[in-house]
């Protein structure tokens, strides 16, 4: 039994690390790529803040998603607003 929890652990912490990387992979691409045709530094800085925060949200409303129900909630409500 204990083998078998670590290793259900173990793929979770794993799989986290996973999506951790995935979304940090996203805002760097969205950097690399962005096009910069047409557009000022600022509108840029905008855009790429916005894709930042829209990938740290989405990490962070799956971890409140996966927490006991009040563990998190005031945390994740003043994060958020």
């Amino acid at each position: 039994r204990t083998n078998s929890s670590y290793k259900r652990w173990d793929e979770a912490r794993k799989n986290w690390g996973m999506n951790i990387n995935h979304t940090r992979d996203l805002v760097r691409m969205g950097t690399a790529f962005y096009d910069k045709t047409g557009v000022t530094d600022e509108q840029r800085k905008k855009d790429l803040q916005a894709l930042s925060l829209a990938t740290w949200s989405f990490v962070r409303a799956m971890k409140r998603h996966l927490s006991p129900e009040q563990e998190d909630e005031q945390d994740f409500r003043r994060e958020l607003h």
